[in-house]
């Protein structure tokens, strides 16, 4: 029965989590134009003489948004290679970078897009390692970030590395760990695999080396 169940169980998260995580994208992307899209969609009905039911006029509303968006965004990259245009957003850049508090949220957001999203820009992990957590006797699985930063690691005597410690099953949160790089152990998997691993509550096992993870 414990088999059984797990086995379901298994099945069912990834299921739910990739549910809930496009619903949570989708109503953040729709949710600041859905009063001005139903508005749109009713004087449309209204002028060809007919009616819809509310969630009906929600979907079709959600749906409309994204298409726009999508052919914005597409339009915006197209612009976006244009000279002019690339002034305007330096000068944009600059205008945000002067309005206190602003200015503070602007940078970090814009620095962690451009690392995650950006092909110019390093990968934003360079590959699953594990460490000690909480204590020498136990590990926790994680991924090798950026570079330290120069004030920190001139407090410490040994080198460091960033590592980030996901939680799980949602590994949308976690920590920053900064550790001694003798005390980080790069592992045979993929950042997939890895990603696989945590979700799964380590119930999918990577088809990596057997000896991957170091023995206490």
């Amino acid at each position: 029965m414990k088999k059984l169940f797990l086995g379901g169980l298994a099945i069912l998260l990834p299921v739910a989590l990739t549910f809930i995580v496009f619903a949570f994208i989708i109503n953040f992307f729709t949710k600041p134009f859905m009063a001005i899209t139903t508005d749109i969609i009713r004087v449309f009905q209204e002028q060809h003489h007919f009616t819809l039911n509310p969630e009906a006029t929600k979907i079709i509303a959600r749906i409309l948004i994204l298409i726009v968006l999508c052919v914005f965004i597409f339009l915006l990259g197209v612009v976006a290679r244009w000279f002019f245009f690339r002034t305007v957003i330096d000068i944009t850049h600059k205008i945000f970078y002067k309005i206190p508090f602003v200015k503070s949220i602007y940078k970090v957001t814009k620095e962690i897009f451009v690392a995650l999203f950006s092909p110019k820009a390093k990968k934003a992990f360079k590959g699953p390692a594990i460490t000690f957590f909480t204590s020498e006797k136990s590990y926790a699985v994680g991924f090798i970030a950026g570079e330290v930063p120069k004030v920190c690691q001139e407090n410490s005597k040994e080198k460091l590395k960033s590592i980030i410690i996901p939680t799980a099953p949602h590994p949308i949160s976690g920590l920053l760990m900064l550790v001694p790089e003798s005390k980080v152990h790069p592992v045979d998997m993929t950042n997939e695999e890895a990603i696989k691993f945590i979700v799964s509550c380590g119930l999918i096992i990577p088809p990596s080396k057997k000896d991957a993870f170091p023995s206490t």
